[in-house]
């Protein structure tokens, strides 16, 4: 038979019950823990065991548990949609967690929000683990499996704080496994859709054009915050360069995208000026790395594509050889670069040529490659 406890930190009766698999389980009643209401809440745990007995639906469960509170303590459990409790949570942690922590979770809930469709405008309750998993596994077929494990994680907090609430009996993220991840965390590259989501993420900053010269010139991050627009050749399009790692002059002809993109835009009085101001004046300010570095971390994080770094001072005080390769990066865009070029059949020399690295092939090419190899290779690059 059902009993009733009383949680020290709770005000209310909770319900201890049995289900037909013999699975003890445990619910509050919302029903306040006075001696006079104790009949009340027996009677809610009893109808909730029964329930479970017959093995009923969670739906039916949830409907059955509504219309006994309000038959005997006369009210019911709360309604609310899936698209009007995520936008009300939104607004309720703003001043209890960062904007980036804010701005991932809705980045999360935008996704599912738009996968469910019009079922977004029924109440939260009728989610499923069902949906929940097919929501996962097409992320995971666009985008990347550890994408799609960092969304449902934050899924779980919303519909945790549902539970809470009593909108909920059960969380449809519980039970579902993380679909399984490299066994070594390793760099890779950008899908396009990936990169049309940054791009997204970061327009009207600077960063939404560190994106695009970062694919089309494959240059490393530093190098390019550092670009001034002495570095840029509009008359012969192309943008040279001197690595700071290897001291390696590059000479990268624009492609059409990134050549549309530079002519958009304001280039100043000063010809030595940072293309990129405000990344430029933070390079040098911060030799280079580590601020560059979390801020477009803080942007994949508000995309979905990683886990928020919550500890940047920790983090940033570590060597490189101790800090943890992240899937994905800015490095990223390098290796997006290369990847591509590759995979439209453009030799690995002129790959290897157009993003500057050093190798045993491109030392035994004695005569130079010309520009329009080069350019036609990257013209190969998908437009984003």
């Amino acid at each position: 038979m059902a009993s009733l406890w009383k949680h020290p930190e709770s005000k209310y009766w909770v319900a201890c019950y049995t289900t037909a698999e013999g699975v003890q389980r445990k619910k509050s009643t919302k029903i306040e823990a006075k001696e006079k209401n104790r009949s009340t809440a027996q009677r809610i745990a009893n109808e909730l065991e029964s329930a479970y007995q017959k093995r009923l639906t969670s739906e039916q469960i949830l409907k059955l548990y509504s219309e006994t509170r309000r038959e005997v303590a006369g009210e019911s459990i709360p309604a609310t949609t899936v698209r009007e409790f995520f936008t009300g949570y939104l607004e309720r942690i703003k001043g209890e967690v960062s904007r980036a922590t804010v701005a991932a979770y809705k980045g999360a809930t935008t996704k599912f929000l738009a996968w469910l469709g019009t079922d977004a405008d029924g109440e939260i309750h009728r989610v499923s683990k069902q949906h929940v998993r097919r929501f996962r596994d097409k992320v995971a077929g666009e985008l990347h499996p550890n994408t799609a494990n960092q969304i449902v994680r934050n899924l779980r907090v919303f519909f945790n704080a549902a539970k809470a609430d009593g909108y909920v009996d059960s969380v449809p993220c519980d039970g579902l496994k993380s679909l399984k991840k490299p066994t070594e965390r390793t760099r890779r590259g950008f899908t396009v859709e990936e990169l049309r989501v940054v791009v997204k993420e970061a327009k009207g900053t600077e960063w939404a054009s560190m994106v695009l010269f970062g694919l089309y010139t494959g240059q490393r991050l530093g190098d390019l915050a550092r670009l001034r627009w002495t570095s840029i050749d509009l008359e012969e399009g192309e943008v040279r360069l001197t690595t700071g790692k290897t001291g390696t002059v590059v000479i990268v002809p624009m492609c059409k995208p990134l050549e549309d993109h530079v002519l958009s835009l304001k280039a100043g009085d000063k010809p030595d000026a940072y293309v990129h101001p405000e990344l430029g004046a933070l390079a040098e300010a911060s030799n280079g790395g580590p601020h560059l570095s979390r801020q477009f971390g803080d942007l994949l994080a508000r995309c979905g594509f990683r886990a928020l770094n919550t500890n940047h001072a920790k983090i940033e005080g570590r060597t490189g050889k101790q800090r943890a390769v992240k899937a994905l990066s800015f490095h990223s865009l390098r290796h997006s670069a290369v990847s591509m070029m590759k995979n439209a059949g453009i030799p690995a020399v002129v790959v290897q040529d157009i993003v500057g690295h050093a190798s045993e092939a491109v030392s035994q090419v004695y005569t130079k490659i010309e520009t329009e190899t080069k350019r036609t290779a990257l013209a190969k690059l998908p437009t984003i």
